[in-house]
């Protein structure tokens, strides 16, 4: 049996979800992502959940039996993560040595974040500079995982035979990935735009606004009181390759089960959430305006849902399903976490 081989800096990216694992294979070379297979199941039912690993033997096996199943051995291994339960804020600070950054937080964490730190892993990163009042200051995106969490990723890694190295943000991927490409789907310059991107999970969807290029707010809004089906979970998954109809996954979803709550109601809890959240961000950027939605995910497959966000927001939305420096083709709106984990900028 031949394995794929991991001495060309290949890197084996995962991306655990609730419904579905993605797995893929490659490494950033320079100025192109360099890919040599992407591969996809489903997530055992109530193994993961909300960025927890409920039974490890039970995943364990699961990933285990599908690196079998598509050749993959040994190798470093990087993982994403998404919870609501992982807090992010950001804080202003003077502008000082970066070495002296983690001093200065652990004494002014205390006002923004209250909890016990002993419980989480905290990390941050430099948005930028800017001038208040004369004097120079530093924009900090502030991070804290549940140092639970973290660990049983860890021991995942090392359980599925891997060397764990990277845990990062979903976020934080996609943001990486957009500044790492000169276009989304061929016209959008990240660089001048401020864009909301929005991955329709099926258990959770994750909002991240970029503004020119930089990070200006992530949040995961949980949709655990927002009743989706595993038949119409399902759907999204068969149809890889062609989306559907709102109006027809509403027929198969009575077909299958009557009681189930309609999609449209699913969708339009969705959209509220999200509408609070875009209102958020604008009374705290005043002037600011949001030039584009980006969907991807799930429940991005189905049809019509950009139009459907159009109407709701009057916002100019797309699909997304391509970016630039990507030497194969590969489903970027399924496996975009994967992608954009390969993606390490300063160690972040």
């Amino acid at each position: 049996m031949s394995f794929i081989s991991l001495l060309k800096n290949n890197v084996i990216s995962i991306d655990i979800g609730s419904f579905e694992t993605k797995v893929v294979i490659g490494c950033k070379k320079k100025d192109q992502l360099i890919i040599d297979k992407a591969f996809s199941f489903k997530t055992p039912d109530s193994a993961y959940m909300n960025g927890y690993i409920k039974y490890n033997n039970v995943l364990v096996n699961k990933v285990t039996n599908e690196f079998v199943m598509n050749n993959v051995k040994s190798g470093i291994c990087y993982l994403s993560i998404k919870s609501t339960d992982i807090i992010t804020r950001e804080i202003t600070i003077p502008v000082i040595e970066k070495k002296d950054i983690d001093g200065l937080l652990k004494y002014q964490l205390a006002e923004y974040l209250p909890m016990d730190y002993s419980k989480y892993v905290i990390q941050h990163r430099i948005i930028n500079k800017f001038i208040e009042e004369g004097k120079e200051k530093l924009n900090i995106s502030v991070i804290a995982a549940p140092a639970d969490m973290v660990d049983m990723h860890y021991n995942f890694v090392r359980d599925i035979g891997l060397r764990p190295v990277v845990l990062d943000y979903q976020p934080n991927c996609i943001w990486k990935l957009f500044c790492f490409s000169n276009g989304i789907n061929g016209k959008i310059k990240i660089e001048d735009k401020t864009i909301a991107a929005i991955d329709l999970g099926h258990d959770s969807t994750n909002v991240t606004i970029i503004k020119e290029g930089i990070m200006k707010i992530n949040r995961v809004i949980d949709m655990e009181d927002i009743k989706i089906s595993s038949k119409t979970k399902e759907l999204t998954i068969e149809k890889s390759s062609e989306s559907e109809d709102i109006g027809n996954l509403c027929d198969k979803f009575s077909f299958y089960n009557g009681n189930i709550n309609n999609i449209r109601t699913s969708l339009e809890s969705i959209l509220n959430r999200i509408d609070r959240m875009f209102k958020f961000f604008l009374s705290n950027d005043i002037g600011c305006g949001i030039d584009y939605i980006i969907l991807y995910g799930g429940l991005s497959k189905i049809n019509e849902i950009d139009k459907l966000f159009f109407d709701y927001f009057g916002i100019p939305t797309m699909i997304l399903n391509r970016i630039e420096k990507l030497n194969t083709l590969v489903d970027i709106n399924k496996y975009i976490n994967c992608l954009g984990l390969l993606i390490r900028n300063d160690g972040v």
